[in-house]
C-alpha cells in the first residue's frame, strides 16, 4: 500500500501533459518496470476506462491500484493521484480570488509540453509492438486514428466501433451469450442547499464525462456561468487555465469552481463528487474483468478495442504536436526525450523535470 501511495502521489505531483501523458507514465513505470500487470491486462483496463464515463487516466490509475492491491489499493491509488492536484489548485484558487492573478509558469510548460510528446510517442511504440499482431488489427488502428483525427469522431463511438469489428473478426461464437450490465450507485447528500446542489451537479458531470475532461467543459460552462451564475466568464476561463497547467487530471477544475462557491469545503466536495463515479465504476468492473475476458465475444471485442486505443493515442499525439512543438528548441526537447526514453531507458520523471527546468531557463534568457 505504501508503494501504491508513493507512486500515485508522485504521478499526481509531476504528471503534467494531460490524460495521454498520465497513461504513458503508468505504462512505462507500472507495466514495463514494476510489472504490476501484463501489457494485455493494462490495455484491457485502458479499453474499459475508455468505454466507461469518467476521466480515463484517473480510472486507469484506480484500475492499476486494484491490480496491485485489490479494492483498497484502487481506492488509495485514486485518492493519491487526485490529492496533489487538489491541493495545488485549491492554493492557486485562493491566490486568484484574493489577488486576481494567475501565477506564470509558461516557461516550465514550454519545456514540459515538448517532452510530453516524446513520452506519449515512446509509450505508443511499445504498445503498438505488443498489440498490433495481424493486418486486421493494423486496419482497425489506422481507421481509428483517421476517424478521430480527420473526421472528429467521438472517442467512445470509435471504441465501440472497434469493439464491434473485433467481435465480427475474431469471434466465431458471439451469439446467444449473456452479458452483465454495470449499474451506478447513487445516494443523497444533505448539507446546505447550495452545497447539496453543487455536489449533485458534479456527480452528474462525473457520470457523463466521455472522451476526456475537456469534452465536458462546454457543458460545465453553460451551467456554472450562464444558468447558475456561480462564476463569471473570466473566472471560468481562469479555472480552465489552472486545470490545464496543474499536474494530475484536467477535471480538477471542479475544485476551482467549488472554491468560488464555498471556499475549501466547496473545493473538497466538488472534487469528491466529480471523481466518485469513477471509483464506483472501476471498482465494480475490475473484479469481473478477468472473468469477462474469458467470454469469447468479449475477448474478441477487446482485441478490436485495444487496436482502437492505440489509434486514439496516435491521434492525440497528432493533435497535440502543433501546440507543443512550436520552434527548434521544443523540437529538440521532443526528439532527445524520445531517444532518451526508448534507447537509454531514462526515467520519465527525470525527463519531465529536466525539460521543465530547461524550458524555464530558455524563456528567462
Amino acid at each position: 500500500m505504501k508503494e501504491i501511495i508513493s507512486y500515485f502521489l508522485k504521478i499526481g505531483l509531476l504528471g503534467f501533459g494531460g490524460p495521454m501523458a498520465h497513461i504513458a507514465l503508468m505504462d512505462s513505470e507500472l507495466v514495463e518496470k514494476r510489472k504490476w500487470s501484463t501489457k494485455d491486462e493494462f490495455l484491457d483496463g485502458l479499453a474499459v476506462c475508455n468505454l466507461l464515463p469518467g476521466p480515463a487516466s484517473t480510472q486507469l490509475g484506480i484500475y492499476m491500484g486494484y491490480m496491485r492491491g485489490g479494492i483498497l489499493g484502487g481506492i488509495l491509488a485514486g485518492i493519491s493521484f487526485i490529492f496533489p492536484a487538489f491541493i495545488i489548485i485549491t492554493v492557486l484558487s485562493y491566490i486568484y480570488f484574493k489577488f486576481g492573478e494567475i501565477p506564470s509558469i509558461a516557461g516550465v510548460l514550454y519545456g514540459i509540453n515538448a517532452v510530453v510528446i516524446a513520452l506519449i510517442s515512446s509509450s505508443l511504440l511499445n504498445m503498438y509492438k505488443k498489440t498490433i499482431a495481424i493486418k486486421s488489427q493494423f486496419i482497425i488502428f489506422l481507421a481509428t486514428t483517421t476517424a478521430i483525427t480527420l473526421f472528429k469522431v467521438n472517442m467512445i463511438v470509435a471504441m465501440i466501433l472497434a469493439g464491434i469489428c473485433g467481435i465480427f473478426l475474431y469471434s466465431d461464437s458471439f451469439k446467444n451469450k449473456n452479458h452483465r450490465n454495470l449499474h451506478s450507485i447513487a445516494f443523497p447528500l444533505v448539507f446546505t442547499p447550495l452545497l447539496s446542489k453543487m455536489f449533485i451537479f458534479f456527480i452528474k458531470v462525473g457520470l457523463f464525462i466521455y472522451g476526456g475532461g475537456l469534452v465536458i467543459i462546454p457543458f460545465i460552462e453553460n451551467e456554472v456561468v450562464t444558468k447558475l451564475g456561480w462564476l463569471t466568464q473570466a473566472e471560468f476561463l481562469a479555472g480552465i487555465a489552472l486545470g490545464q497547467v496543474t499536474p494530475g487530471p484536467v477535471v480538477i477544475t471542479a475544485a476551482f469552481i467549488g472554491y468560488k462557491v464555498s471556499g475549501f469545503i466547496g473545493a473538497l466536495l466538488s472534487t469528491v463528487a466529480i471523481f466518485l463515479p469513477s471509483f464506483i465504476f472501476i471498482l465494480i468492473a475490475a473484479p469481473y474483468l478477468k472473468k469477462l475476458k474469458d467470454i469469447p465475444w468479449v475477448k474478441a471485442a477487446l482485441k478490436g478495442v485495444n487496436a482502437g486505443v492505440i489509434g486514439s493515442i496516435l491521434s492525440s499525439i497528432i493533435l497535440l504536436i502543433p501546440a507543443a512543438i512550436v520552434d527548434i528548441p521544443t523540437l529538440l526537447f521532443a526528439v532527445i526525450g524520445f531517444i532518451s526514453i526508448i534507447k537509454y531507458k531514462l526515467n520519465v520523471f527525470w525527463c519531465v523535470g529536466i525539460s521543465g527546468l530547461l524550458g524555464l531557463i530558455l524563456t528567462l534568457i
